[in-house]
């Protein structure tokens, strides 16, 4: 069966996604200052041109660049938030989510983008609200979702899902920062893991009903 011939529109989002990558590793190697159009254009393998018909001009490139990164990183995040257990295996199903999603913060990619993001916040305050809106809050959402559900079973007394999601999330990942050397390293696993447990651990003595 022959192939069919890529599209404009097929041809158009293949470039788009190639100046994406391209502007991803760019500006986490040099910085939003040191990165250019140039730069990014030719390692896309793409015209000047062609990256600002699709993103309009360096900013707002840098923004959907770290809100795709946010996407990806959170792509797994997500999954295991969904998968959470809501019937008999609730409690162990949550100590292990809990380590998948610390996993995902961990992640060279995540590290980096946390990085981009301290470091160009107050040049563009709106930067943090757009990757919120493609990375956390999809995940923040679902795992509310869930919790909702073990509330509804009896599991777990909550008022606001979405509160109780958040703070799960800042207890299991609050000692993160001083355990990665704020993203620069993995820390050690065993170590890490045990602080997450404890997180859990906080999170049910707050909300077991």
């Amino acid at each position: 069966m022959a192939t069919a011939a890529p599209t404009q529109t097929t041809r158009g989002l293949g470039k788009r996604q190639a100046i994406l990558d391209a502007a991803a590793e760019l500006f986490a190697d040099e910085g939003y200052a040191r990165a250019s159009i140039d730069a990014i254009a030719s390692r896309a393998g793409v015209s000047k041109p062609t990256v600002y018909s699709h993103f309009g001009n360096k900013e707002q490139l840098f923004r959907e660049s770290l809100a795709e990164s946010a996407r990806q990183i959170n792509e797994q995040s997500y999954a295991a938030a969904i998968a959470l257990d809501v019937g008999t295996g609730w409690e162990e199903s949550l100590h292990e989510v809990a380590e998948q999603l610390v996993e995902c913060q961990r992640s060279t990619c995540a590290s980096s983008l946390q990085r981009q993001l301290y470091a160009e916040i107050n040049r563009d305050p709106e930067v943090f609200a757009i990757v919120r809106s493609r990375g956390a809050e999809p995940m923040i959402e679902a795992l509310a979702g869930r919790l909702a559900m073990l509330a509804n079973a009896g599991h777990l007394e909550l008022d606001d899902p979405q509160l109780a999601a958040k703070q799960f999330f800042a207890l299991i990942g609050a000692e993160m920062p001083e355990l990665t050397r704020l993203g620069t390293d993995r820390g050690d696993d065993r170590v890490v893991r045990a602080s997450v447990q404890a997180g859990v651990y906080a999170f049910l003595r707050a909300y077991r009903a």
